[in-house]
């Protein structure tokens, strides 16, 4: 079985983008993904609240960068994140981004 079959969330990007001498967050677009919370090992070395972190696996062509903004509009998991951290899985049949993000707090 494929990992595809979790990627059941729809996840928009946006990223910061320079125009002149002035900055804004431009959109690049969404993809479909799963969101589950990091262990607490893996929050305690990036210095994060174990609360916050989550990791995001995706299609391994998604376009992702640390320091994008990704948006969840519906669900348990809807609000922002920032992306800290992209690792690239490319071994076996399970090919995927596995994306380490900290859900901003409103």
């Amino acid at each position: 079985m494929s990992i595809e079959r979790f990627y059941n969330i729809t996840i928009a990007v946006t990223r910061m983008s320079w125009s002149g001498e002035s900055s804004a967050e431009a959109s690049v677009g969404s993809f479909s993904g799963h969101i589950q919370q990091a262990n607490a090992e893996l929050a305690q070395q990036i210095a994060e609240a174990w609360g916050k972190t989550f990791l995001v696996w995706c299609d391994k062509t998604t376009d992702v960068e640390a320091g994008d903004t990704l948006t969840i509009a519906t669900g348990d998991h809807a609000g922002t994140y920032s992306v800290k951290n992209v690792r690239q899985n490319v071994v076996g049949v399970n090919q995927h981004l596995e994306l380490t993000v900290i859900k901003d707090i409103a």
